[in-house]
């Protein structure tokens, strides 16, 4: 099967046709501006009514979460506690932007 090809309007290179009609992307992969996401894997509940959530980032959102998440880490080994421990009970976290 060959895709039917299309040109870029900030390049000029080919794209292909389906990328445009499918999902609306008027420039290729290459001249995207649209950065990675990364996926946060969260478990809420206690006992027997345990579920996970998947919430997912921009760099920018995950990179927040990272730094609040290590000095919760920081904070809990600097108490003693084991470093497993650190996010115990952790439910939920306000990132801008989400």
């Amino acid at each position: 099967m060959q895709l039917e090809m299309i040109p870029c309007i900030v390049c000029k290179n080919d794209m292909p046709k389906l990328r445009l009609e499918k999902y609306g992307y008027k420039n290729c992969v290459d001249c995207s501006t649209t950065g990675t996401y990364k996926a946060l894997v969260t478990v809420s509940g206690e006992g027997d009514h345990t579920w996970n959530d998947i919430q997912i980032l921009t760099d920018e959102q995950y990179s927040q979460y990272s730094k609040v998440e290590n000095k919760l880490n920081n904070k809990s080994l600097i108490e003693g506690e084991n470093e497993s421990d650190s996010l115990e009970g952790f439910t939920s976290l306000t990132v801008e932007g989400l």
